[in-house]
């Protein structure tokens, strides 16, 4: 009797390691590529213990093959909850990737081996400013604890997904497109009038080369406007930042529980 009781409490603890360690691995705030393994296996393990002292045990599994399928489930939730974490970074990143595609910056892309992605200027700047953001801010621990809630709103031993918030996930994908138009869209304007002012100079001055003028002056005016719209940029990412919280708890009452 003992033993059985001891297995129970032990495949509740795997199960809670595997939806943890499943959203370690994705979420951006804790999955730095440079980050040590070891480092990232303790805080799976050290947030899957508090959790387990707060979610209730779990009924008897029957067989391998039941707690394959309960696990495979738990991986899952732990990837698509990491996963809109994720998607909210990727606008910010995004954001600055239109920006150097439209100032020039993206011929000057770099593997960057702290990301594990190839990156560029003004993509990399939004990443950094994005994840203080989310540590300053406390936004980190709102997260640990949405996903927390998680074992309530689905708890170990169901198998129901239901949708899976597929109808969810496909509106949020195009809300992340508007969040990062809108905030490349400052600069970007900046560097089309610069574009336009240039092709203005090339009809009334053709002696100037426009074509080695071009790409600097564009890099000046670009990196002029940053300084200026620094401040309410950053604003407008901390108001985007919270925003996964929001869904992450949207996505997990979509699931039947």
């Amino acid at each position: 009797m003992m033993d059985n009781a001891l297995l129970t409490e032990l495949n509740g603890a795997l199960l809670i390691l595997m939806r943890v360690s499943a959203f370690i691995l994705i979420c951006p705030g804790f999955s730095f590529t440079g980050l040590p393994n070891l480092v990232k296996v303790v805080l799976s393990a050290g947030i899957s213990i508090g959790v387990y002292s707060v979610v209730p045990s779990v009924t008897t599994i029957d067989g391998v093959v039941e707690f394959f399928f309960i696990g495979l489930k738990e991986v899952l939730v732990g990837f698509a909850i990491g996963y809109i974490c994720q998607l909210f970074f990727s606008a910010v990143e995004m954001a600055g990737k239109l920006i150097d595609f439209q100032v020039g910056f993206s011929m000057s892309e770099v593997y960057d081996p702290s990301l594990g992605i190839s990156v560029s200027n003004y993509g990399k700047i939004f990443y950094w400013i994005s994840m203080c953001i989310f540590f300053f801010t406390d936004l980190h621990h709102a997260v640990i604890k949405t996903l927390v809630k998680s074992f309530s709103y689905l708890p170990l031993d169901s198998t129901d997904l239901g949708s899976f918030g597929t109808e969810g996930i496909v509106t949020l994908f195009g809300m992340i497109f508007e969040l990062a138009l809108n905030l490349a869209l400052p600069l970007m304007l900046t560097s089309l009038i610069a574009e336009v002012v240039l092709g203005l100079i090339s009809r009334t001055v053709p002696q100037i080369n426009v074509l080695i003028l071009g790409m600097p002056l564009k890099v000046l005016v670009s990196l002029l406007m940053t300084l200026v719209v620094l401040t309410p940029m950053t604003e407008s990412i901390k108001d985007i930042m919270p925003m996964m919280v929001k869904y992450m708890n949207e996505f997990m009452r979509s699931l039947p529980g």
